[in-house]
């Protein structure tokens, strides 16, 4: 009885593993595929979902065609290292705060947002915009 558990217990863990990986894949391909060839909008931080002093995902409002929609990112901080900074410090945020937003084109309502693209003005947007269509251009060529 007790090694069928044993046997179990480690089926559970290897397949939690796999589950987990799987989920990690499919948003960095995500994340990807919005930079390649997602829509472009200002993203204004609303706040965080916390539990034990650690930060779970991000909730930000942005406009598509004067609609307002809400998002939430839990894996903004695979980004780069200045967004996971932001992610995981509370105190380098505050409500209201604006960041680049990636979104789905056909489905507005899939979008990630981009901690390392903090906006102060629309010279930020109009850079970050340029930046990403010459990165796109440069990975069609």
């Amino acid at each position: 009885m007790d090694k069928i558990f044993i046997i179990l217990f480690i089926g559970f863990l290897i397949g939690g593993f796999f589950l987990i990986q799987s989920g990690s894949k499919k948003d960095k391909k995500k994340r990807e595929r919005l930079a390649l060839t997602g829509g472009f909008a200002i993203g204004n931080y609303e706040g965080r979902s916390m539990s034990n002093n650690r930060t779970y995902s991000i909730a930000y409002t942005y406009l598509v065609d004067s609609n307002e929609l809400r998002g939430g990112d839990g894996h903004c901080y695979d980004d780069s290292s200045k967004a996971a900074e932001v992610f995981t410090d509370p105190q380098k945020t505050k409500t209201g705060d604006k960041f680049l937003v990636l979104y789905n084109k056909d489905k507005p309502k899939e979008s990630i947002i981009r901690l390392d693209y903090p906006i102060k003005d629309s010279t930020d947007f109009k850079r970050y915009v340029k930046e990403f269509e010459q990165m796109r251009k440069q990975v069609n060529e």
